[in-house]
């Protein structure tokens, strides 16, 4: 689908002025041709096409201004589609491709909170292995810098750029940055709803109180604002899930050299030399019905992560083999010390976790 997040930040870039690598978004390019002086971006962590569909009523703020639908990126997880945003790159290029990735220098991160995954926090190295070896340009830097400095860009979030802890915190900060000379790029990140669905599911009363407080919130920040276009959209959707423990399954996990890494309903699987047809064989005969295996080669030749030119460390991420849910389950190597399983879960093919809102509110 070439309506995606990748297209919808290209159309961005070359509003301010900056080169793209990627084709550009048309449903976004008419709407930025019509001379705004500041454009925010505002991310809704797991704001999927369902999830807004079943909490908020047609009349609601967001859904009167929804102008299309797109899909994130593959896989559609919060570490690949927020990387994509925040450089202008597809997954294969910036090679951010999933909530834990190996590298053989380190082991399996977790590369948003460095940590070793499966280790209880266990911090992966003294410094961050990720922005290391995989370091992107990050495109408030190619704003500025393509513009000449007429376009100042910014970056709020709970967790970097400039830190904020509330949404009421985004709205106020966005006002004082849209209300300054000049012209302006915000992108604006908050983590909700991905992080109750998880905990919750994705029909929990808890959420629909969650979306009706982004949507008032929304709907008061644009109130305030003009000369601004806002585009409200999100990294991924959510869909409920079941699990399964492959330390349940010794016959597929005897195959593998190390338990799998990317995402649960995204599993890159890497093998034991000559046990490529016996794994296969065994991940197909319980799995089957629920998962798309795909040969490393096949994950290349179909260009799952986007175009361009494969990351060298991408190598290291994909396995013999690829494995990505169709149906509702997730699987681990073994179930979560400390917590409950998440209830609801994202990286697979469903339309509920692929697509998502595309929402302009020009003011």
């Amino acid at each position: 689908m070439e309506e995606n997040l990748l297209a919808l930040i290209c159309s961005i870039l070359r509003h301010c002025g900056t080169e793209a690598r990627h084709p550009s978004l048309p449903a976004a390019d008419a709407l930025l041709q019509k001379g705004f002086r500041n454009v925010i971006l505002l991310l809704f962590d797991g704001m999927g096409e369902t999830v807004l569909q079943n909490w908020l009523p047609e009349t609601a703020f967001l859904r009167r201004h929804e102008t299309g639908i797109l899909s994130s990126v593959f896989p559609p997880t919060t570490v690949a589609a927020t990387t994509t945003l925040r450089t202008g790159l597809s997954p294969i290029e910036h090679g951010w491709l999933g909530w834990n990735l190996f590298f053989p220098e380190v082991g399996d991160v977790t590369v948003f909170q460095n940590t070793l995954a499966r280790s209880g926090g266990k911090k992966a190295a003294d410094f961050p292995v990720a922005e290391r070896f995989l370091p992107c340009a990050s495109i408030l830097d190619q704003i500025e810098r393509g513009s000449g400095g007429e376009v100042k860009a910014h970056f709020l979030s709970p967790f970097d750029g400039e830190r904020v802890e509330s949404l009421p915190e985004i709205h106020r900060r966005a006002l004082e940055l849209c209300r300054e000379p000049g012209r302006h790029y915000l992108y604006a990140y908050w983590p909700e709803p991905d992080s109750m669905m998880h905990r919750l599911g994705t029909r929990a009363p808890e959420v629909g109180e969650c979306l009706r407080e982004l949507d008032r919130e929304t709907e008061a920040l644009c109130a305030q604002l003009s000369g601004t276009l806002v585009l409200v959209t999100a990294d991924h959707g959510h869909t409920d899930v079941r699990w399964a423990f492959l330390c349940d399954y010794p016959d597929v996990a005897e195959h593998l050299l190390r338990p799998p890494s990317l995402e649960a309903r995204a599993l890159s699987f890497f093998v034991k030399p000559g046990h490529e047809n016996a794994f296969r064989e065994a991940f197909l005969s319980h799995f089957g019905e629920e998962f798309v295996l795909y040969t490393r080669e096949e994950v290349f030749a179909r260009k799952l992560f986007g175009e361009g030119t494969p990351h060298p460390r991408t190598a290291d991420f994909i396995g013999e083999f690829l494995a990505v849910a169709r149906g509702d389950l997730s699987i681990d190597w073994e179930p979560p010390k400390g917590r409950p399983p998440h209830r609801a879960g994202h990286a697979g093919l469903t339309p509920a976790e692929v697509l998502v809102p595309l929402i302009a509110i020009p003011t």
